[in-house]
C-alpha cells in the first residue's frame, strides 16, 4: 500500500470516531423567547447628554359637535300701521295781477264803480290778495297793504285773477259818495236810498275813460280758458280773438288785420263771425297786436301777454286757478317737470277794443 493511501484512511477513521463520540454529549441549543429576542433586540445605551430629548407630541383636540336647536325661531307679529290720512288739497289764494302789457297804472276805487272815489294806483304787475267780488263779478275787493284792513277795488278786466273765482265771496258794495241832490218837489219827500242796493254802474264813457291805453287799439281782456271750457286735456289749442269798437261794451269790427309781434301768423277780424277771429298754437308761443285794417290803414296797438302751448311756460298757479292738475299748485309744478299736464292743448281768449 502506497503511503500517501494510508495517510488518507486514517484520517477518515479518525474523523468518524470524533463524530461519534461528541454528538450524544452536546445538547440542542432551545429556541429564543420573547424575552430573549427583546434584550438582544435592545440598542446598546448611549449617553444621555448626547440624546436629543423627544417633545412628546401635542394631541389634535377633537371639536366637539355644536348642539343643534330643533326648535324653530319665535314668529314676530307685525305691529299694525296706522295710513296716514291723505292731506287736504291746498287751494291757491286769490289774489289778482295787474296786467304786465298795460302802459299806465290802474285806478283802486273805494267802491265797485267809476263813481267811486280813487284810493290808490296798481303799476302793472303789482299784485294783491282778493277779499271779495260784487254781484256782478267784474269788479275785485283787494287789500291795499300786507297786513291791513284797508281795501278797495279794482276792475277785473284790466287785471288776471289767480285762484277759483267761484270760491271768492260777494262782498256788499260800500254806499256810493252823496251827490248834489235836487230839491225835492213840493208834494213830496225824497226816498232814501236804500243801503242794500248795488251802486248805479259806470257810465260808458267813464269805462272808456278808464279803459284807454293811449293807443288805437288797447286790449281790455286776456286770460286762460278753463279746463273745463277746452274740452280736457284732448281739447283745443287755439287764442281767440275779439275785435271791438265805441264806447263799451263796444260792437263788432270786422276787417281788422291780428297778428303776432313775429310776423309769422295774420288774420282778419270776421272770419269766425262777427269781430271775431282764431289763431291756432301748433306747440309754440306768441304775443298778438291790431296792425291794420285790410285796406292797408294801419293802427297802433297794444300787444297781448305770451300765449303759449306749452305747459312749463305757464304759471303753475295759473294751471291750477284754470283747473288743471285738480286745481293743486303744487301738483302742478310736479307735473310741468315730468310733462303730465296737458301738454300743447291750451287755449286764450283776448279783446282789441277801438274807442275812437
Amino acid at each position: 500500500m502506497r503511503p500517501s493511501s494510508l495517510v488518507l484512511s486514517l484520517i477518515f477513521l479518525t474523523t468518524i470516531s470524533l463524530t461519534a463520540c461528541g454528538g450524544a454529549d452536546t445538547p440542542v441549543p432551545s429556541p429564543p423567547t420573547a424575552a430573549a429576542a427583546a434584550e438582544v433586540n435592545q440598542p446598546a445605551p448611549t449617553d444621555p447628554a448626547s440624546t436629543p430629548t423627544a417633545v412628546p407630541a401635542t394631541p389634535t383636540p377633537t371639536p366637539s359637535p355644536l348642539p343643534t336647536n330643533t326648535s324653530l325661531p319665535p314668529t314676530v307679529t307685525p305691529t299694525p300701521t296706522t295710513a296716514p290720512s291723505p292731506s287736504p288739497t291746498p287751494v291757491p289764494e286769490p289774489a289778482i295781477r295787474v296786467n304786465d302789457e298795460l302802459t299806465a297804472g290802474v285806478n283802486v276805487r273805494r267802491g265797485p264803480g267809476t263813481n267811486y272815489p280813487v284810493l290808490a294806483q296798481f303799476e302793472p304787475g303789482q299784485t294783491a290778495p282778493v277779499l271779495g267780488q260784487n254781484e256782478n263779478r267784474d269788479w275785485w275787493q283787494i287789500e291795499l297793504a300786507p297786513a291791513s284792513e284797508d281795501t278797495g277795488w279794482i276792475f277785473g278786466d284790466l287785471v288776471q285773477l289767480t285762484g277759483e273765482p267761484a270760491a271768492i265771496e260777494v262782498v256788499q258794495a260800500p254806499p256810493p259818495p252823496p251827490t248834489a241832490t235836487p230839491p225835492p218837489a213840493a208834494e213830496s219827500e225824497p226816498e232814501p236810498a236804500d243801503e242794500g242796493d248795488d251802486p248805479p254802474p259806470a257810465s260808458p264813457e267813464e269805462l272808456a275813460e278808464q279803459l284807454r291805453c293811449g293807443k288805437d287799439f288797447c286790449i281790455t281782456y286776456q286770460a286762460m280758458v278753463p279746463i273745463w271750457e277746452n274740452g280736457g286735456c284732448i281739447g283745443n289749442h287755439s287764442i281767440y280773438v275779439t275785435v271791438l269798437e265805441g264806447e263799451p261794451p263796444g260792437r263788432p269790427l270786422d276787417g281788422i288785420v291780428i297778428g303776432d309781434t313775429f310776423n309769422n301768423i295774420e288774420v282778419a277780424s270776421g272770419d269766425k263771425g262777427p269781430g271775431t277771429a282764431e289763431v291756432t298754437l301748433w306747440m309754440n308761443s306768441m304775443s298778438l297786436k291790431a296792425k291794420r285794417h285790410i285796406d292797408g290803414t294801419p293802427f297802433t296797438s297794444e300787444e297781448s301777454f305770451n300765449f303759449t302751448s306749452h305747459d312749463e311756460l305757464i304759471p303753475a298757479e295759473l294751471l291750477a286757478a284754470m283747473g288743471y292738475c285738480d286745481g293743486n299748485v303744487e301738483t302742478c309744478k310736479w307735473a310741468q317737470q315730468n310733462n303730465q299736464v296737458c301738454r300743447g292743448h291750451y287755449s286764450w281768449r283776448v279783446t282789441f277794443h277801438k274807442f275812437d
